[in-house]
């Protein structure tokens, strides 16, 4: 079955730089709504998606500083959704929520950091004092042998400093890192020049990191870099996982689109270039977010020359880096 994207709402106790759902916080806002779904409407909404759905990532905003986040988890956990929780990890600072929420099980955290240490994450996070409550909450998460994945989103503050927070988290015990390149929808877009940052300034940092975290034995995936920019590193490319899933909802909460398919919305918002017809990553490629193309143009985007790839199966299984297939791989 498919996963599912419930946006609890948008409160959050960080204001990062790169935050995407201004816009429909601004909307909700205007509009007279509420920030926040109510408790019953997520239930309803959960209980409906369960029939398309058994994989839940639960977002916002920021959910753990809900009243009812442990009513939630439960609620879902009782419908049987395996949980993914999206968070700036502040709230399991707090060890009762941290052991509570481990006790449920069936759940793995997808915590932010965005630098090394405070003066960078909270020049991102707009916070002071959230990198400290961040760092705990890891923590607090990994004794308890919970599954932690991190997740850094790159701006011009902390794109430097990607290999020394790739190895903080290696420290706190991270067993993955999502490294994603900024939408520059809502703050970002609002705060352009402050954080979206060229891809050919970005690559050589995201390389590095990379580099860290293979020789540490950790996962890693980057999240909206092309594979013109990744010889070497293709298999880390966010997208691949992505095309491999079947069904992905979005009900984006302050839009009038309802339920959604990110799998086919992705697509839409991204952009190729004529000379990217000719490399052979065109298949499988999907370009860079619509924002960056009208601002930058694709000059950084060069085409890669060699076998067409036709599917990501081949980047996966490593058969792409030959040149030519094997007799044993030709149909008969």
């Amino acid at each position: 079955m498919g996963r599912i994207d419930l946006k609890v709402g948008y409160s959050c106790n960080d204001a990062c730089v790169h935050c995407v759902v201004d816009d429909f916080r601004d909307a909700l806002q205007h509009s007279g709504r509420r920030q926040d779904k109510t408790f019953e409407e997520i239930q309803a909404e959960l209980t409906d998606a369960r029939t398309r759905g058994d994989q839940v990532v639960i977002t916002g905003g920021e959910p753990t500083i809900r009243k009812d986040f442990k009513e939630i988890l439960r609620f879902a956990r009782q419908l049987g959704f395996e949980i993914l929780i999206q968070s700036n990890g502040r709230g399991f600072s707090n060890p009762d929520l941290a052991e509570e929420a481990a006790r449920l099980g069936g759940i793995s955290y997808c915590i932010a950091l965005h630098g090394p240490n405070a003066e960078v994450h909270d020049a991102v996070t707009t916070r002071p004092g959230s990198f400290a409550e961040t760092v705990q909450g890891i923590t607090n998460l990994v004794r308890l042998e919970q599954c932690v994945t991190s997740k850094v989103v790159l701006s011009r503050l902390n794109y430097e400093v990607l290999p020394q927070t790739v190895e903080r988290l290696i420290e706190l015990g991270s067993c993955h890192v999502s490294i994603a390149f900024p939408h520059a929808q809502g703050r970002a877009r609002k705060l352009w020049d402050q954080v979206v940052p060229r891809y050919r300034d970005v690559v050589p940092f995201l390389h590095q990191a990379l580099d860290r975290l293979r020789a540490a034995g950790r996962g890693a995936d980057a999240e909206t870099f092309l594979f013109c920019h990744m010889e070497g590193y293709e298999g880390h490319v966010t997208e691949i996982g992505q095309q491999l899933e079947d069904y992905v909802e979005l009900n984006q909460y302050g839009s009038d689109r309802g339920v959604e398919n990110w799998s086919n919305i992705r697509l839409q918002i991204k952009e190729k270039f004529p000379p990217c017809l000719s490399c052979r990553f065109y298949p499988v490629c999907e370009g860079p977010w619509n924002e960056y193309a009208d601002a930058y143009g694709g000059e950084e985007f060069l085409p890669v020359a060699g076998q067409r790839v036709q599917h990501v199966r081949e980047i996966v299984d490593g058969s792409f880096r030959r040149e030519f297939p094997l007799l044993a791989d030709l149909p008969l």
